[in-house]
């Protein structure tokens, strides 16, 4: 269900942007919703290993579903953001514990290959998501493309209540309500003093830096030394778990850059309809599962470190692809060279949660995959606040040198609907000015990728099966 909600979301984003006049808020969309998933995320892994996993899950369903069908009833970009912060709530406590249930049923050796079918779930969404969102736009509304998670969410929690049948044994529920209020005030902090750059506001940038530093420390301090921590911070001292998790986070770094800037660019400098546009990500996506298949067999054969150097490799190639190509590469290039992506990055994040949730008693089986969440939902929420800051600040600089050129007509130029109605003469040079964003954007991933190849180059997990 969340797979396909990001495509579709993908896909609609250019036509709500451009309806709603919003592409200096278009990244809080994505940011909000991947914040607040980052928040909840460790307390659902909590919830999963002291209530089980299906009270946790079927809570994150109902919230999601709530914010799913407001957000379908949003009328202005600030309406839109609050509710997919609701979303985020919710989605907390949806990947996370279906991943902590398939390491309930599945032994290690099995782990990866489970996984790398499940993840045929992004493949499906990838094909069936841009269509449906694409067709609601073009035949509806954008409004509609929130209302499509109703029915999924109600057919997953019937089966859930059939079929999933805890094996956790329930334990008396302590909540960590000072960590959670920490966590959240320093990931809120961190998201405002970014987003500050994007504005020039450096004072309020150095106040919301300085309380962000203040933050972590309050936060550490309490999860030291309270009985039932929100994170317990002595799973960190296995360096398996700890280097496990800062890839992840590093890697989802660049998977965040090209799920949500990739339909930006065939829709914006192709000009490609939203149906068509969401399908650039489709090979990757399918690809993904293939790459997830290999991460258990090499680690099985050789080690974690030695998969996650050729996967890290490849996948900074073609980050440096993606930040060099010209503004008139076509629509089925991106097809034809998706695979590297899905396979380099299906290796990496599968075979990172594998390591994490081996380096760790079964009892915190819950919370360690939560915490590996948690690093990859951190990591999309802050790349996608730096990613938006990349593009705001390269178009501004940009347009200095086009006077003619008014800022407005990057929201026409990234809806296809409204390119055409754009002067003919400014448009190579909207282009360019589009691309030069999106260039600086894809660097940042390969910057992203490269720290993650020379962690692992230092590492010293040598895990195997």
């Amino acid at each position: 269900m969340t797979a396909v909600e990001g495509t579709v979301i993908s896909t609609a984003m250019p036509t709500i942007v451009g309806e709603l006049h919003g592409i200096t808020l278009m990244s809080w969309v994505f940011s909000i919703y991947m914040l607040f998933t980052a928040i909840t995320t460790p307390i659902y892994g909590k919830l999963a290993d002291v209530l089980g996993r299906k009270p946790a899950m079927m809570t994150g369903l109902l919230i999601f579903l709530l914010g799913s069908i407001m957000s379908g009833l949003s009328d202005s970009m600030s309406v839109l953001i609050f509710w997919r912060a609701v979303q985020g709530i919710g989605a907390g406590g949806i990947m996370p514990v279906a991943f902590t249930i398939l390491a309930d049923i599945y032994p290690p050796e099995k782990r990866a290959t489970m996984m790398g079918l499940n993840s045929t779930a992004w493949g499906v969404a990838s094909m069936i998501g841009p269509l449906i969102g694409g067709y609601l736009v073009e035949v509806l509304s954008w409004h509609w493309v929130f209302f499509i998670n109703v029915p999924i969410g109600i057919l997953t929690m019937l089966i859930l209540l059939v079929y999933l049948h805890d094996q956790v044994e329930r334990r008396k529920v302590v909540i960590d309500y000072w960590g959670i209020l920490w966590m959240t005030g320093l990931m809120t902090t961190m998201l405002l003093a970014l987003e500050m750059v994007s504005q020039q506001q450096w004072l309020w940038m150095l106040g919301f830096a300085v309380a962000t530093g203040l933050l972590i420390w309050l936060f550490i301090r309490r999860e030291r030394h309270f009985v039932e921590p929100l994170i317990d911070l002595e799973m960190f001292k296995s360096l398996d778990f700890t280097n496990a998790n800062l890839l992840a986070a590093l890697a989802t770094g660049f998977i965040t850059a090209y799920n949500i800037y990739m339909p930006t660019w065939v829709q914006a400098l192709t000009g490609m309809q939203p149906s068509v546009a969401g399908f650039v990500v489709t090979p990757s996506s399918i690809v993904w599962m293939i790459g997830a298949v290999l991460a258990g067999r090499i680690m099985a054969k050789y080690d974690a470190q030695r998969l996650f150097e050729w996967s890290l490799l490849l996948g900074l190639g073609y980050a440096i692809l993606l930040a060099t190509l010209p503004v008139n590469t076509t629509f089925n290039f991106f097809l034809l060279t998706g695979f590297i992506f899905g396979l380099s990055m299906g290796a990496t994040i599968t075979g990172t949660t594998v390591v994490a949730q081996q380096s760790v008693d079964q009892r915190q089986l819950g919370m360690a995959t939560s915490v590996n969440t948690l690093g990859r939902s951190l990591s999309q929420t802050l790349t996608t606040t730096i990613y938006g800051v990349i593009l705001n600040v390269s178009m501004i600089f940009a347009l200095k040198a086009y006077p003619q050129i008014k800022f407005t007509e990057l929201n026409q130029l990234i809806n296809p609907a409204t390119a055409g109605k754009l002067p003919a003469a400014h448009l190579p040079i909207l282009r360019q000015i589009m691309l030069t964003g999106l260039h600086n954007i894809f660097w940042a991933g390969a910057i992203f990728l490269a720290f993650a190849l020379i962690l692992n180059r230092r590492a010293k997990h040598k895990l195997r099966f």
